[in-house]
């Protein structure tokens, strides 16, 4: 997968975001909601595309 340097900062952005719902929803205690759920997987899809990228940029 290719990626712009543009495509990687709005990925790390929206990681941010989402860690930050991710821990108000915990002190919250709504960890167990569906939108919680929701972007936990987001997260996780989201930090292993920035890992693939940065595997990538490290082959070169």
């Amino acid at each position: 997968m290719k990626f712009d340097s543009n495509a990687k900062a709005s990925l790390v952005k929206r990681e941010m975001e989402i860690k930050r719902l991710v821990r108000q929803m915990e002190f919250d205690r709504l960890h167990n909601s569906p939108v919680y759920k929701n972007l936990s997987r987001e997260l996780q899809t989201i930090q292993q595309e920035l890992v693939q990228h940065q595997d990538a940029s490290s082959k070169k």
